[in-house]
């Protein structure tokens, strides 16, 4: 009787199914309370990164005084967990940028995985963050022909400019960043001083534009040589005997060229003064342009230099076109078509007659000596910038296609030259910052 009950019971199976999802039971916990765990660690990772980020950013700008691990735990402090985060980091400095790397870890307790063995879990974050003071050298071209009175053209362009000068020269970026201001009508002025530093053949003394031609001071000749180069006669095309702007087709002095400088008020006062003039030689500006970021110009920095015109700090510039911590921008800006080259039948014809000239150059030459040196400025890495302020058909082309891209030409009109400005400020930062 014994053996059999002992044979009934152990051959009963009435109580596995209990047994056996008792047993099933935890894994399935386990599982549907992972997403408890999983929300949880995703959570957490999502702060520390967010609070990783943030300290490296700030850990990394050139103007922070405090030690790099109290700015990271600054922008940890706030956590709950705070306290328990392992936080390693690695600061490397040089002249011009400072780079964070870091790296942060955190572990929690799990509530349900547990259950599957998985009693912790641990969180990582890691960031780095760079700043650099990269060197600017602009050179800002700026049309100053009869048109530009036309629909208040040289008012806007003046506040534009002038705001412009504002975002790129501040308090902060002044130690790094110089300013060529290059103003034009038919040709570009030197400046009297520099002319003759420069060794030009000076006909005359109203005003100081070297001839561009193919020899001497030759359109794309790297370097320009000045020694004995001729000088642009004194005389007008179609202005004269206006009242409401300069009649003479070299600019006068009052609207020669500004060397390499950082004085931001200085360089709106510049811009105040500028005066419109004859002609439209935006060939003659983007050669200005050119050389006054060009390495091998060394001739016209010491002229410029001698003549008083430029701050001796700024010898060293410029910088050779591939110096990783020089980055070079041209500004173009322009109201219209590039015009003919003209010149005085009589160079010995008094100025207070009506004109007599000649064309020396077409308006298609000069557009191709313009291609020809945005060309040339682009494949030295130049930054070119172009504006079109009210500008349609070849106008549009000659400053689209001498941007370093289409998305470096902004057309404008009326007051929104500013944006425009403004814009290209903006990207200039950005670039800075990125290369």
């Amino acid at each position: 009787m014994i053996l059999g009950r002992l044979k009934a019971f152990r051959t009963d199976a009435r109580g596995n199914v209990s047994m056996l999802f008792g047993l099933a039971m935890v894994p399935l916990i386990a599982l549907g309370g992972a997403g408890v765990d999983v929300a949880r660690y995703e959570t957490i990772r999502v702060e520390l990164q967010d609070g990783l980020d943030r300290g490296v950013l700030a850990a990394a700008s050139l103007s922070q005084t405090r030690e790099a691990k109290a700015v990271l735990q600054d922008y940890l402090k706030n956590l709950s967990y705070a306290n328990d985060v392992t936080l390693n980091f690695e600061r490397q400095n040089s002249v011009n940028q400072r780079i964070v790397k870091a790296s942060a870890s955190y572990t929690i307790n799990t509530s349900f995985i547990k259950l599957v063995g998985v009693e912790k879990l641990t969180i990582n974050a890691v960031s780095t963050a760079q700043e650099a003071k990269q060197n600017i050298e602009m050179s800002l071209m700026l049309d100053m022909s009869g048109s530009m009175i036309n629909n208040n053209r040289i008012k806007n362009l003046k506040t534009a400019a002038k705001t412009f000068i504002d975002q790129m020269v501040t308090d902060e970026t002044k130690d790094y960043t110089t300013v060529s201001i290059v103003p034009y009508a038919g040709h570009v002025n030197v400046g009297a001083a520099v002319f003759d530093k420069l060794g030009g053949k000076r006909d005359h003394s109203n005003s100081s534009c070297f001839e561009l031609g193919e020899t001497n001071a030759a359109y794309g000749a790297d370097p320009m040589v000045f020694k004995n180069a001729a000088q642009v006669p004194h005389f007008t095309h179609w202005n004269f005997g206006r009242t409401d702007m300069r009649p003479w087709w070299c600019p006068m002095e009052s609207t020669s060229i500004t060397y390499l400088s950082n004085d931001a008020k200085a360089l709106k006062n510049k811009i105040d003064a500028l005066e419109m003039h004859d002609g439209t030689g935006t060939q003659n500006a983007m050669q200005w342009g050119y050389t006054l970021l060009n390495p091998a110009a060394k001739t016209v920095f010491a002229a410029a230099l001698a003549a008083g015109k430029m701050d001796s700090k700024f010898a060293n510039r410029p910088a050779a076109f591939n110096d990783a911590d020089t980055m070079k921008v041209i500004v173009l800006m322009t109201d219209g078509a590039i015009t003919e080259q003209f010149r005085p039948k009589d160079y010995s014809r008094p100025v207070s007659q009506k004109p007599d000239n000649k064309e020396i150059s077409s308006s298609s030459t000069n557009a191709t000596r313009l291609a020809n040196v945005c060309t040339m400025a682009k494949s030295k890495g130049i930054m070119i910038f172009t504006i079109g302020f009210e500008v349609s058909g070849n106008a549009t082309t000659q400053m689209t296609n001498c941007a370093t891209s289409p998305a470096h030409y902004y057309p404008t009109s009326g007051s929104n030259i500013t944006d425009a400005f403004r814009s290209i400020s903006i990207s200039i930062k950005k670039l800075r910052l990125t290369q």
